[in-house]
């Protein structure tokens, strides 16, 4: 356990989010970003984390939504 609150602490003294870390967790382990380039993952990333902002919904349905290329305007219940 020692370990793990190494490192922990050393993300957290290099200015790590750990939200930034589990978002991109949730986009490299799914298949869907196959094939994404890191520069396009680190975009997405940020996408997402500024999308919980103005979202009901949860970090992993707004990685979800981005992953299959859903838009997220803010208004989820827009009338056609």
């Amino acid at each position: 356990m020692d370990e793990i609150s190494r490192q922990y602490n050393q993300l957290l003294d290099e200015g790590a989010s750990i939200t930034e870390l589990y978002v991109y967790h949730l986009i490299v382990n799914d298949e869907r970003s196959f094939g994404m380039s890191e520069k396009e993952i680190i975009e997405m990333v940020r996408e997402a984390i500024d999308k919980r902002y103005s979202s009901t919904q949860g970090i992993e349905y707004i990685v979800d939504s981005l992953l299959n290329g859903d838009e997220l305007d803010g208004d989820e219940d827009e009338w056609y």
